[in-house]
């Protein structure tokens, strides 16, 4: 991994650190300078990839879990993601450019466990350009956000977003659009 940020590793030893230190240069591509708070978490990191763009700030208690080989995570630079935030991916998650991803945000490209004679597929999901997603909200398997949207605080969203639209509530709606925030 390059860039400026430094990760926690805790109480590992110097071995298990050395190989935990390979996998993330494997599987990790950062553009400089990239800030990466005490207590990220990659899990499964020697699964698929992960992408970060110029000037990425991931905070403290983030956590990017990869479920597969094919797993693909990009985040675009000047893109903040909160405190205890997750991103969940199997097939593939992007996140585009200048977004500010509050904290305790979920966003998954999989239903996770499987229901008898239930296909639990997985989609990828986009997030446009300039998108700010509120605190607790929650972005389903499937789900495109375009530019400029505002996800509310405590949205779960299961519907494509169109480009500068506020949506809120469980099932997320559209409240207003042609909006615009800074």
């Amino acid at each position: 991994m390059t860039g400026g940020g430094m990760l926690r590793y805790g109480k590992m030893g110097p071995s298990v650190l050395r190989g935990y230190v390979h996998a993330l240069a494997r599987t990790i591509h950062a553009h400089t300078p990239v800030r990466i708070e005490r207590g990220v978490r990659f899990v499964n990191i020697e699964h698929g990839s992960v992408t970060l763009g110029r000037k990425v700030h991931l905070y403290e208690g983030v956590r990017i879990d990869l479920h597969s080989r094919a797993a693909r995570v990009s985040i675009g630079a000047l893109t903040f993601i909160n405190r205890r935030s997750e991103i969940i991916a199997v097939d593939s998650v992007s996140i585009g450019e200048r977004c500010a991803i509050s904290w305790d945000v979920s966003i998954t490209d999989t239903d996770g466990h499987q229901l008898s004679h239930v296909d639990t597929s997985t989609a990828p999901v986009t997030i446009g350009n300039h998108v700010w997603i509120g605190a607790r909200a929650t972005i389903l398997k499937g789900v495109t956000i375009g530019d400029g949207a505002v996800i509310a605080a405590g949205s779960i969203v299961t519907r494509d977003v169109p480009a500068h639209t506020l949506v809120a509530g469980a099932p997320a709606k559209v409240v207003r659009t042609d909006v615009a925030w800074t």
